[in-house]
């Protein structure tokens, strides 16, 4: 996985020493307790170490989540490395797993409240020849160790910063002349590109749907998005949009949005006429793609018999798969898209996602979007 580069606007703060030791004190306790409180899977307690703001933003049951699925990945942490100061609400610490090894980002308030973190992942720089921290002589000098009474922790994925706009703030109360403080953002971990090339508008999607249907209710597609294809004036049907031939993006080609393993496939569902659902096939024609443990592309509503690919088939981003259809609960030609925790169609739940490189257009200006979750009424397109 690519590291995520993130670019954070501050304003310097140069503390005196004595402030920068208290400051290293207090970033020391806070990080152990954090990591007992990880390895003991202690989810209240880490809720505990919260400010206000972070606690509203980030409460026990996203908390739980985070940490929880995290382990999957990574396991338990097993060392944690000095932290280094820098802000006085900021301190990042190198902190080693069983399965890697990440940086961790904290943002405290003067009490020692968490308001803020971000994980990474960490590239280790080359030692200096006179470093202290190069020889194997002191490793407690670069190093901190873990209480033997820890327990296993519960830690995953890399979650990364949310777009290449400015950090949210999970307190209200921060001072002005110090830095919003992210909140840690639920990031999925497979990087995750758009499954069509050319512009499409967004029908559909997102955390609030533009459809209150029963369907849009379930877990795992309650952070589903339907796309229509679109021509350069953005139009999405010519005529009366009675035919599925009136639609731009009927027939239009659907492509792997990352690498995986083919684990299930759906056809030979009929095609829907525009306005008609079909409600004992609701899936329509489907692909379902395994690119981790915990994350499953679910690309639906193809065109019946367009399908190119076959279950256990290995694939690359950007393969073309099928083509854009009107099948199963479908009203028009649309395509779509979510991403679940298990190939199981019906007991999955919906995993929140971003697309990495969106080029969204806002009344005709373009804009490119590092990391996006589209919302409805955007025209987007690939990079």
């Amino acid at each position: 996985m690519r590291r995520t580069i993130c670019i954070l606007i501050f304003f310097g703060v140069v503390l005196p020493l004595s402030a920068q030791q208290q400051g290293n004190e207090m970033f020391v306790k806070v990080f152990n307790r954090l990591v007992e409180e990880m390895n003991n899977q202690d989810y209240n307690g880490i809720v505990q170490e919260y400010d206000k703001g972070m606690s509203t933003a980030f409460p026990l049951f996203k908390t739980s989540y985070f940490f929880k699925n995290n382990f999957d990945t990574f396991g338990k942490v097993t060392k944690i490395d000095t932290p280094q100061i820098k802000a006085a609400d900021q301190a990042v610490c190198v902190m080693y797993f069983e399965r890697g090894v990440q940086d961790l980002t904290l943002y405290i308030d003067d009490q020692g409240k968490i308001k803020g973190f971000l994980f990474t992942t960490h590239i280790a720089s080359e030692p200096q020849p006179n470093s202290p921290n190069a020889t194997a002589s002191n490793p407690t000098a670069a190093q901190t160790s873990l209480s033997q009474s820890a327990k296993p922790a519960q830690q995953k994925s890399n979650p990364e910063i949310l777009k290449d706009s400015a950090p949210v703030s999970a307190s209200s109360s921060i001072s002005a002349k110090l830095p919003a403080a992210p909140i840690i953002p639920d990031k999925q971990q497979t990087e995750l590109y758009l499954p069509f090339t050319g512009a499409w508008i967004v029908t559909s999607g997102g955390e609030t749907r533009g459809d209150t249907s029963e369907q849009h209710n379930i877990l795992q597609q309650q952070y589903a998005y339907e796309f229509s294809g679109t021509d350069a004036a953005g139009i999405r049907y010519k005529n009366d949009g009675k035919l599925n031939e009136d639609y731009v993006g009927y027939g239009k080609e659907v492509i792997a949005p990352a690498n995986g393993t083919v684990v299930e496939v759906i056809d030979g569902i009929r095609e829907n006429s525009p306005g008609m659902r079909n409600q004992y096939a609701q899936i329509g024609n489907a692909i379902v793609i395994q690119h981790s443990s915990k994350e499953y592309s679910v690309l639906a509503f193809l065109k019946q018999g367009s399908i190119r690919v076959k279950v256990g088939d290995k694939i690359n981003r950007g393969q073309v798969l099928a083509q854009c259809g009107n099948s199963g609960y479908a009203t028009e030609p649309v395509l779509h898209y979510h991403l679940q925790d298990s190939p199981r169609l019906q007991t999955a739940q919906g995993v929140k996602y971003y697309f990495e490189r969106v080029m969204v257009n806002k009344e005709g200006k373009k804009q490119l979007h590092s990391i996006d979750r589209p919302e409805i009424g955007e025209v987007i397109s690939p990079e």
